[in-house]
């Protein structure tokens, strides 16, 4: 499984991002709202930011899955099977 699936297998069968990007985004509109009023950033700077701190953290989860999970060349999806409940602990790693 590449990144890719697995962020879509992940959106599918877990609120981990969803999580994670709700809290990344209530740490930025904070971090805005501290910059002075000539430095804020727009909403869609903000997005980027939140966007970017998600991609890094699916890119996280999934390296330490990876390193975790050998996977079966003939159901290469089957070996993924233990993903959901998995994810669910390293969120609290990473929250």
């Amino acid at each position: 499984m590449d990144r890719e699936e697995f962020e879509t297998y992940l959106n599918a069968n877990s609120r981990v991002v969803a999580i994670f990007r709700s809290q990344a985004l209530a740490y930025q509109h904070s971090k805005n709202r501290q910059r002075p009023a000539s430095k804020r950033w727009s909403e869609t700077a903000v997005a980027n930011a939140v966007d970017k701190m998600v991609s890094q953290f699916i890119d996280n989860v999934y390296d330490k899955l990876k390193a975790n999970v050998k996977e079966n060349k003939l159901h290469p999806y089957e070996s993924w099977g233990e993903v959901n409940t998995f994810s669910d602990s390293l969120l609290s790693d990473f929250l």
